[in-house]
């Protein structure tokens, strides 16, 4: 998980714009620290999925998806292995 934390903190320099090195991201408290709106949010949750190639369910956008990269790094690590064993199930099948 903590390859997946480094990757989502480069992910928010970027998505972001931040003029700041990825180390200096907190772990939490991302929306007050960074000033997330909810357009930049969304914003970076589309670079979040383009980058790990998952999707992201409606249901699960929340404040307290983005506000952590512990609870956003574990969801990406959940949507990458259901992605891979459905991969798997379909590999499987053919």
């Amino acid at each position: 998980m903590n390859d997946i934390k480094t990757q989502l903190r480069s992910i928010i320099v970027q998505a972001l714009h931040l003029d700041q090195s990825p180390e200096t991201i907190p772990d939490t408290n991302l929306t007050s620290a960074l000033g997330l709106d909810s357009i930049n949010s969304l914003e970076l949750l589309i670079w979040v999925e383009n980058h790990f190639h998952i999707s992201i369910n409606d249901e699960d956008l929340s404040v307290s998806l983005i506000d952590s990269l512990d609870v956003l790094a574990e969801y990406v690590e959940r949507q990458l292995n259901l992605s891979q064993s459905v991969g798997a199930t379909v590999g499987g099948e053919a």
